[in-house]
């Protein structure tokens, strides 16, 4: 689809195994989606060349079909409260310590935005419901990690070092499995898709990991899971008392997986009465693009523009 002349901001998602790139107009449409391989541009020495590399080409693609107001890129990592330096990457050994805004600020000439992933699922969960800015409303996106996002009264929690909702990283009272962030013991090693995938390779190695919850979810050893991935839930919820509480990411959009149960242990490890007789529990979007999306929705709010909300008729043509 072309737009000339109309002005966008291009989102990109960046994860351990895709990065996804796309254009937001202010009419709520994405545009010409792009999806690579991230090892493609992080087997670069330099893996900041590697991703210049990666929007350049891109933007020589659509350069002539309108004007770029910003970049905003959402990462797996842990930003510095700047929002210049990415600090930390555990799945992207090398993405460390770099600043990736101003490089890409001088390269491009527009403003560059960088964000925690999660922040812009959220995001984009958010803005498409129309949720109320004075709302608690808290994420939880189970993937390879367990991915957490706070938002309160209009503003996603940042922390005094910009890392705060790192609940992944809570440690588990008597457990020592050595997590990728160095840590013992942290809650990712029982709760998250990496432990689903050791569940799998010791117990059913003869099936595939998207058939795991078809065959097998009635399985003691999966129902521990799913009461595991309950319990930093139920912790957020018992801290904060949310208004939302919206559960997404690869692990719960799986086929057959119990979201039911997953409920079920949340509700026996909330607070009884309150907040556990009053959850109020919904699921993210099941989309490639959301993270494209909610990147393109930050720029737009940093750009003092207010986010557009999608009315179903995104175009997703691939140019790459």
């Amino acid at each position: 689809m072309s737009f000339n002349n109309k002005e966008y901001v291009l989102g990109v998602d960046i994860g351990g195994t895709y990065t996804r790139l796309g254009m937001l107009t202010k009419d709520g449409h994405l545009h010409n989606v792009m999806i690579k391989r991230t090892k493609e541009w992080m087997e670069f020495s330099e893996p900041l060349n590697g991703l210049d590399k990666v929007l350049y080409e891109y933007y020589q693609l659509i350069i002539s079909e309108g004007k770029m107001l910003a970049i905003s890129i959402g990462l797996p990592s842990i930003i510095s409260k700047d929002k210049k330096m990415v600090l930390s990457t555990p799945n992207m050994p090398g993405f460390n310590n770099i600043n990736i805004v101003d490089p890409l600020e001088h390269l491009f000439h527009v403003p560059v935005f960088i964000e925690n992933d999660v922040n812009f699922l959220l995001l984009k969960e958010i803005v498409d419901r129309k949720l109320s800015n004075t709302s608690i409303i808290v994420g939880f996106y189970i993937g390879t990690g367990f991915g957490n996002s706070i938002y309160i009264n209009g503003n996603f929690l940042v922390g005094r070092n910009g890392v705060a909702a790192e609940l992944g990283h809570i440690p588990v009272l008597g457990r020592n499995d050595i997590c990728s962030c160095g840590n013992p013991g942290c809650v990712e090693q029982y709760a998250s898709g990496t432990r689903l995938q050791k569940i799998k390779q010791e117990l059913f190695p003869e099936c595939e990991i998207q058939d795991i919850f078809t065959k097998h979810k009635s399985s003691e050893t999966l129902c521990g899971f799913i009461d595991a991935l309950s319990i930093p839930i139920a912790t957020v919820i018992n801290i904060l008392d949310p208004d939302h509480i919206i559960i997404g990411g690869g692990v719960v959009n799986m086929d057959s997986f119990p979201k039911e149960d997953l409920e079920s242990y949340i509700y026996l490890h909330s607070r009884k009465p309150l907040p556990a007789e009053n959850l109020n529990i919904t699921y993210a979007e099941d989309s490639q693009t959301s993270g494209i999306i909610g990147a393109g929705y930050h720029a737009f709010r940093m750009l003092s523009l207010s986010p557009p909300t999608m009315d179903g008729s995104e175009a997703t043509s691939h140019i790459g």
